[in-house]
């Protein structure tokens, strides 16, 4: 058989592998994440998020078009098992033409021998990419990925194709013959494909340039490299600049003009503009071929292929056209394509110039109350935002603007004016778009540590600071940023981007796939968590502390993986074999890894603490190195050339040698990557659905909160009647009108807001302020708002207003005692603000307020002087005066709300406001009890008749659109249908709802419900019976099915949920009952098989036993220490032993004291350095705490001593008696070696504030718990008093815990 049929049949034998093991491990339904939504986009052909996956969507539809509902999802998760299968069959066909290279050049023939080690080194390299880490992981759930990465392995294979027929044309002349340049066609035409699914694809055109540079100059030249290169990365930007987003903006202004300017017909401009574009490709082909200019013609055809493969996003203006349930950005035409395709909603991070995190912006100065901004004219505008839709005009300015032309025409009728209606693309961010774009008067070359806005912003900070080593009192000589601090130096911009962006975001990933994994716990930075090791101990053990007595979570992790460095060490080999042999091919995949790699990690720019672990963004790079896994097989073989003559023996050598690292990175990474028995999204979309009443309305809050409910809706078609609602997309106006839909089963949302008052940026509800009355009058609204805030007002309080302003007329008399007034009329405004006509509340109370303004422009002028700061104790006094009477009806202050002529004017911007921060929402008993929100069994005395509730002004000044509308369905629904949560306390809606006691947990969703009885925070029956017997829970009793990291973070919550209904139970005397629930929680996720340990996080309280809630916040030293933890079944031990199961206890007891163990194991054999680390002792932290719990309920429970109390007892004591002396020994040592003050009051070095941090949390913990006495807080306070016989060295003070571990 010929070398070619061999390469052929060998090639697809190593698919037929890898199809196996990847079909073999695949997720049999949606996966948690993206994967939902992409199931879902493809199996309808809907639109997900920008920028789309439009080919994905077309192959995926393919790959399920005959697939029952529930299989659609194995069916696309294959798709991607598939695509990976391919990867790897052109890797292998990649190696042998990279191989053969080598083996041709070095005057070898393609003898048996010869042809063996190539076959067996490409099979080896390629069987050891499909199982390493990152690969296999996309390769098994239905994402982008997989096929992002198979279009990366075509290209690459194509470019050498091309390179082998160049060379062969170039010693047999065969050239016009074999046509090569047509594999340079192909090329362009995949980029175009891969395009529509993912931009990964693209990155090799840098490799693309230097094949073609080496092949086309026998000379290489430094000038020649630079300006292959420059192009390069020119063609690159051209690609991901110019073609995507670059050809939609130009056929976007084309429309915009000729619909806005000219007048011409809706979709002339893109007629228009794709004719001319066509026309010049023609011509620009026609010319090139007609005159020989074979450069030009190939790369205008190279362009046309480009554009023809880009082409695939047509699928999604056409299908955002039918209007689809899932329909992201309603991207309906090219104009509203264009900004889809930017990702603008995403933002962008700043490459080579821009700011630090606390840089001025231009035009912002420090005043007294902080950074300033005072002048916008330097900054940049935003894109405009253009959308289709009938506009109605006054006097040439736009005024509304309406999808439906009725819509328009009811607008007019309903408002005076000398209006017209005209159809075009209406700029709906007109009003804010101009200088809405900060610069900065600070900037730097190459900025990383560049994020300073947000909600994030502080923490962003502080993690900058550890990553980077920034400290703002070192007095290093920079410029003062906004915050008042110094900026960062260029130093520790770089040694951020190098220890966190190069070596935690890219290099620890990079290593999990060449030398092994700890466990799969997300790492934010610690020893503990997430990080690569290599299965040596002693150079793990340099790193991350004892291996020999390593944690249960990564001991018993079935991502604890081991390779040994073996597929890095064969990978070095082949790099350097690769680079003496054949340079320039060499140096081609060298380009394609670090673009594929590096160049990401420059071009995302990552703020510090994701969401998620990003290794999957660089598996294409990850391919590129690992092509020299198999080169390093052949380079063994030929290094054995001078000791073993023979060629066969030779390969069979390098063979059996390299095919040890597939074998062992297989048999390592298999128990991780094995999905085929876990459902844990689908179960997680079941319940929450099962949660919800029919017709019932879900808000959720993120992705995994969402998109498996999209997935479990629109594929498998269960509970369609319930209706979706995301908040983080509520915040949009296009999401917002498709909630206003009729969607299969689901009535539309209850939203009233017209479709202009929704529009983003031009509808006045992207912000409604909460306005206090004192405020309200500052702002100089009209009266007529003014009266309709305090009619809403006193129509729901008459007798409380009245109380108010008896209260208020009282005080204020007594105040004004310390207000001088130095003229007659000062002094009659006194006696007018402290006296009020009851009998008309609204036109006193708004002279009172107009008085009050006066007085205090008295106290400008001098004819008034406040005395003993009664200015603010007048203004408190206002306060307290309309908070009396601020409730107002929910439903009116929506109305409100919805009415333009309720909103202020100011500097020629309007906003909107609500009437109070108090609301009441009235119940309709029946229209609850035929919704089934109300159990007719209720107890009429249990049912509010109306729901009040209150937003915290302070933390709440204003809600964004998502709250709003919410607020607005919640207001109409009348209790019509059933309002549920994902999260309590995911919006500030919610928070203020569950503060008032009428949102309770039905189970994994939180219903909103006018019973108010206890328990206050859950519905008894209802969790019982969803938890019990309606749930689902997959089969992860079963060890063979995969409970991952990310699963854990679902079943924790199950854990709890489980936990606090057996306890409400309990507390309810339904003892059996309570047993019965614990133990169906340990019967579903057994400890054995799903461990109990997530993110180390302060105890959650809404998460914890009632019967914990004294042991959640600690009193210390005059501060609250919240405990850490990091999983929760301890506290079953604990409700077992209350409950009186001492047995079930025990035995639960007794399993997790062996896991402690070997935290405490680890501790106690681990360099006191790593251990007393401020995130590494996060986790004996909360061990600790989870000891000491279970200690102070045995003790308060009087339980008989056993087997388990005494283990326990000894642990407690072996941890403070031995592990903590020793520990703080070895960092007083070292801080004192360093240094550092051994005053742990003042400022300690590194070493000192571990101590402190340890001792101060072990402290607090013991003396809580009763192991020592409570002792004295002073600088020169004595040692604690012993407790039990603890050693008093184990405890003494220290100073507070670090940022992020203590409320103060």
């Amino acid at each position: 058989m010929t070398y070619s049929k061999w390469n052929t049949y060998l090639g697809w034998f190593i698919f037929a592998i890898a199809s196996a093991v990847y079909l073999m491990t695949i997720e049999p339904t949606a996966s948690l994440w993206d994967c939902g939504e992409y199931i879902t986009a493809a199996y309808k052909l809907e639109v997900g998020h920008p920028p789309g996956a439009p080919l994905f969507m077309v192959l995926g539809r393919l790959f399920s078009f005959f697939a029952a509902p529930e299989n659609v999802a194995v069916y696309i998760n294959a798709l991607s098992a598939i695509s990976s299968s391919l990867t790897i069959l052109f890797m292998f066909w990649s190696l042998t033409l990279l191989i053969k290279k080598i083996v041709l050049k070095q005057g070898d023939t393609l003898t048996g021998g010869n042809q063996f080690a190539i076959f067996s080194a490409a099979g080896i390299g390629a069987l050891a990419y499909t199982f390493s880490d990152s690969f296999w992981f996309s390769a098994v759930e239905g994402e982008v990925y997989a096929m992002a990465s198979l279009f990366t392995a075509v290209i690459f294979w194509a470019i050498l194709k091309w390179d082998e027929e160049m060379e062969e044309a170039s010693h047999g002349g065969r050239l016009t013959e074999l046509r090569p340049n047509r594999w340079l066609l192909l090329i362009f035409f995949l980029l175009g494909l891969a395009i529509g699914v993912h931009l990964l694809g693209i990155l090799v055109v840098p490799a693309i340039g230097y094949m073609l540079y080496f092949r086309t100059n026998e000379q290489v030249s430094i000038k020649g490299l630079l300006i292959t290169g420059l192009l390069s990365i020119l063609t690159l930007g051209f690609i991901q600049e110019g073609v995507i987003p670059g050809s939609i903006a130009m056929a976007s202004n084309f429309e915009v003009a000729f619909v806005n300017s000219i007048g011409l017909p809706f979709y002339s401009g893109t007629i228009f503009f794709f004719v001319l574009l066509i026309a010049a490709c023609l011509y620009v082909v026609r010319y090139a071929y007609k005159t020989s200019k074979t450069m030009l013609y190939n790369a205008a055809m190279g362009l046309v292929m480009l554009l023809i493969g880009y082409g695939s996003f047509a699928v999604i203006v056409i299908r955002s056209n039918a209007n689809t349930p899932l329909d992201e950005n309603d991207p309906e035409n090219l104009v509203t394509l264009h900004s889809y395709l930017k990702r603008e909603q995403y933002g962008s991070a700043p490459i080579l110039f821009g700011p630090h995190w606390n840089s001025f912006r231009n035009g912002e100065e420090m005043t007294e109350e902080g950074p300033k901004i005072l002048d916008r004219s330097a900054w940049k505008d935003l894109s405009a935002y253009y959308i289709r839709r009938f506009v109605v005009i006054e006097n040439d300015v736009e005024v509304k603007a309406f999808t439906k032309e009725a819509d328009a025409e009811a607008w007019i009728r309903a408002n005076k004016g000398a209006y017209s209606i005209e159809e075009k693309y209406y700029e709906s961010n007109a009003s804010i778009r101009e200088g809405a774009v900060p610069t900065y008067a600070q900037t730097t070359f190459f900025p990383r540590m560049y994020n300073g806005e947000g909600a994030s912003a502080g923490l962003h900070k502080q993690l900058y600071a550890k990553w980077s080593g920034y400290n703002e009192n070192d007095g290093a000589s920079t410029e003062i940023g906004r915050d008042g601090k110094r900026l960062p130096t260029m130093g520790e911009n770089l040694t951020y981007f190098l220890r966190y962006q190069v070596n935690w975001m890219y290099i620890r990933y990079f290593m999990w796939n060449f030398a092994g994994r700890q466990n799969d716990i997300q790492g934010h930075g610690d020893n503990m968590h997430g990080n690569w090791i290599s299965g040596i101990s002693f150079l793990d053990e340099a790193r991350l502390g004892s291996q020999e007595h390593t944690p249960y979570y990564t001991a018993e992790n079935t991502a604890h993986n081991k390779f040994f460095f073996l597929p890095l060490i064969l990978a070095l080999i082949g790099l350097v074999f690769h680079y003496r042999r054949m340079p320039k091919d060499a140096f081609i995949v060298t380009l394609a890894f670090l673009f594929t790699g590096l160049a990401i990690v420059v071009y995302l720019n990552q703020k510090p603490y994701e969401p998620r672990e990003r290794d999957y963004a660089y598996s294409g790079s990850f391919y590129f190195f690992a092509l020299w896994i198999g080169i390093g097989v052949y380079a063994i073989f030929d290094l054995l050339k001078k000791v073993v003559p023979t060629a066969q023996t030779r390969a069979a050598f390098a063979a059996a040698l390299g095919l040890t690292v597939p074998v062992i990175m297989g048999a390592q990474g298999w128990d991780d990557h094995d999905r085929s028995g876990k459902t844990t999204a689908r179960d997680l979309a079941y319940n929450y659905l099962e949660s919800c009443g029919k017709n019932g309305i879900l808000f959720t809050n993120g992705d995994n909160d969402t998109f498996p409910l999209w997935y479990l809706q629109e594929v498998e078609g269960k509970r369609t009647d319930v209706r979706v609602c995301n908040l983080s997309l509520m915040g949009t106006d296009w999401y917002t009108n498709q909630m206003k839909l009729k969607t299969y089963e689901s009535d539309p949302l209850p939203i009233k807001f017209r479709e202009d008052q929704i529009l983003m940026y031009a509808g006045n509800t992207d912000q409604v302020y909460f306005m206090p009355l004192l405020q309200l009058f500052s702002q100089n609204p009209s009266e007529e708002v003014i009266k309709k805030v305090l009619e809403l007002r006193l129509e729901h309080n008459p007798a409380e207003a009245r109380q108010a302003a008896g209260y208020f007329d009282q005080q204020a008399s007594l105040l004004f005692a310390d207000v001088v007034a130095k003229s007659p009329e000062m002094e009659a405004l006194k006696m007018q603000i402290a006296k009020t006509d009851s009998t008309d509340m609204i036109n006193a109370t708004i002279a009172k307020y107009q008085n009050v303004f006066k007085l205090f422009e008295g106290a400008r002028n001098g004819q008034v002087e406040f005395k003993n700061n009664s200015s603010q104790s007048l203004q408190e006094l206002l306060d307290q005066y309309e908070r009396i009477w601020a409730t107002v009806d929910f439903a009116d202050a929506m109305a409100f709300v919805r009415d333009d002529a309720n909103m202020i004017i100011d500097e020629q911007n309007k906003f909107s406001f609500f009437p109070s921060t108090r609301f009441a929402l009235k119940v309709d008993r029946e229209n609850a009890i035929y919704s089934g929100v109300l159990d007719p069994k209720v107890k009429a005395s249990n049912i509010s008749q109306e729901i009040e509730f209150e937003f915290d002004p302070e933390r709440d000044q204003a809600l964004t659109r998502e709250e709003v509308m919410m607020m607005d369905v919640v207001a109409n629904n009348n209790w019509e249908r059933g309002i549920y949560f994902s999260s309590n306390r995911g919006s500030s809606f919610a928070i203020a709802l569950l503060s008032a006691g009428f949102i309770k947990q039905v189970g994994m969703a939180y219903a909103l419900t006018p019973v108010k009885q206890e328990p206050a925070l859950m519905d008894v029956n209802a969790m019982e019976k969803n938890m019990l017997n309606t749930y689902v829970y997959g089969n992860m009793k079963d060890p063979s099915v995969l409970t991952d990291y990310y699963a854990r973070r679902h079943t924790i919550q199950y854990r709890a949920n489980f936990l606090l209904l057996a306890e409400q139970l309990y507390s309810l005397g339904r003892k059996k009952e309570a047993i019965k629930v614990l133990d169906r929680a340990m019967e579903l996720m057994p400890e054995e098989t799903v461990m109990d340990y997530g993110d180390i996080n302060p105890v959650d309280i809404f998460n914890s036993l009632n019967g914990n809630k004294a042991n959640n916040q600690i009193m210390y030293q005059g501060q609250t220490i919240r405990p850490l933890n990091a999983g929760i079944l301890h506290e079953y031990v604990q409700l077992y032993y209350q409950i009186g199961a001492n047995k079930k206890a025990a035995e639960l007891g007794m399993k997790l004291l062996e896991n402690y163990n070997s935290v405490i194991a680890y501790f106690e054999h681990t360099e006191a350095t790593k251990a007393g680390d401020t995130e590494n002792a996060e986790d004996l932290i909360a061990v600790a705490d989870a000891l000491l719990k279970m200690r102070s309920t045995i003790k308060a429970q009087k339980i008989p001593k056993s087997a388990f109390t005494s283990a326990l007892e000894s642990t407690v004591q072996k941890l403070y008696k031995q592990v903590l002396p020793k520990i703080y020994i070895s960092l007083d040592q070292a801080a004192a070696e360093n240094g550092e003050m051994s005053d742990s009051f003042g400022n300690a070095g590194p070493y000192g504030t571990m101590l402190g941090n340890l001792q101060s949390y072990m402290g607090a913990l013991a003396e809580h718990h009763g192991l020592i006495k409570p002792k004295i807080v002073s600088r020169t306070s004595q040692s604690p008093q012993p407790s039990e016989n603890i050693d008093l060295n184990a405890l003494s003070g220290g100073q507070a815990p670090g940022a992020g571990m203590m409320q103060q």
